[in-house]
């Protein structure tokens, strides 16, 4: 019997010692019961002595790193010329799972991901979770949905997503928020709307929600497609709207033949572009909170916002053929962006236990001054 039909394996790339650690700590995290973790280092096939040793020593430090996480280890010493085809060997004969990578991004200590992705992404047989390490230690699972997971092809990223969102909701104190982006045609399912403590709905671009939401302790787990729309809406853009952030970009991939992969997160690494100073002004934003049941009452809504700003226009609904009451408020904020403003408000609602399980969405009201 072969190695890989006795067990599942999750492979981890080793590119760079200072990065094993921190990367073995993800995925521990994500491994379920019963799977082993295989990190991988590749070592040219006339490689000096030297060389090898350090490929040794970067598996010990890993054999040290999943014992303290509780997970079985079995580091390998792959030859190859080429680093990414050495890994894809590897992934092959092991029959991965998944592979969890590292990349250099902003905040990270390796540069696997820009130096192998195109190769890896178009030639993995096995979904990708690709990391980039945040400036502290994670306590909450930000998992962000927009309009085009929801559509017949979205789903299976949005699917690997939701499963590493799940595996590393169990690490953190803190329950798993879902921030909803785009368009609300579409019902959330069930599942996704019970999976979190409660839903945040943004209807702009997924990279400003998570501007406005996310926090340095966050672990953002981003759905996305092996392709190079989504391979630079997942990593540079999100890279650039929570710098501090860890992120997880989880990639459900095939074989691929889309040129230019690397290129399209070649700027994941680089810091965001300078933007001037701005005054405060006023900045309306309109939430609705789709609630439960009935014990909220508008007057908690408008409470929970004075937080925030000023409120007004409160009122309480019940639509046509849903259950759920509806509450609204309009809060004015001052603040130099409608990010900034924004960010105040899902901050004061998201602290309020009284809209758990709501799904809360925010919209600029542009008739008195919001922009």
């Amino acid at each position: 019997m072969s190695r890989a039909s006795q067990q599942q394996t999750i492979v981890v790339p080793i590119a760079n010692p200072a990065s094993v650690r921190p990367l073995l700590a993800i995925a521990a995290a994500l491994a379920s019961e019963g799977e082993t973790l295989v990190p991988v280092t590749v070592v040219r096939p006339n490689a000096s002595r030297d060389e090898r040793d350090l490929a040794h020593r970067g598996l010990d430090l890993a054999g040290e790193a999943g014992a303290a996480s509780g997970a079985s280890v079995r580091g390998r010493v792959v030859e190859a010329d080429d680093p990414a085809v050495g890994v894809l060997g590897a992934v092959a004969e092991e029959a991965a799972a998944l592979v969890v990578m590292g990349w250099r991004g902003q905040s990270s200590t390796t540069n696997v991901f820009g130096r192998m992705l195109d190769t890896i992404v178009g030639r993995s047989a096995a979904p990708l979770a690709v990391v980039r390490m945040g400036a502290v230690p994670f306590r909450r699972v930000l998992l962000p949905i927009s309009a085009d997971h929801l559509l017949p092809g979205g789903d299976r990223g949005l699917g690997l997503a939701t499963r590493l969102a799940q595996c590393l909701d169990a690490a953190t104190p803190e329950p798993v928020t879902v921030l909803r982006t785009g368009a609300r045609e579409m019902q959330l399912p069930a599942a996704l709307g019970r999976f979190g403590d409660r839903v945040h709905h943004d209807p702009r671009r997924t990279d400003q929600a998570v501007a406005a939401f996310a926090r340095p302790e966050d672990v953002i787990v981003a759905a996305v497609a092996p392709t190079v729309s989504g391979l630079r809406a997942a990593t540079t853009h999100l890279a650039w709207a929570a710098p501090d952030a860890t992120l997880v970009v989880a990639i459900d991939v095939g074989p691929t033949r889309e040129e230019g992969l690397a290129e399209a997160v070649h700027a994941a690494g680089e810091p965001a572009p300078a933007t001037a100073p701005q005054g405060q002004r006023p900045v309306r934003v309109i939430v609705t909170a789709r609630l439960l049941d009935d014990d909220v009452r508008p007057d908690d809504l408008a409470w929970v916002l004075q937080a925030a700003g000023d409120t007004d226009q409160v009122m309480a609904w019940w639509p046509a053929g849903d259950p759920h009451p509806h509450v609204r408020a309009t809060v004015t904020v001052m603040a130099p962006t409608v990010n900034a403003a924004i960010s105040a408000v899902m901050v004061a609602v998201h602290d309020a236990p009284v809209f758990r399980g709501a799904e809360i969405s925010y919209d600029l009201d542009r008739s008195r001054g919001g922009r």
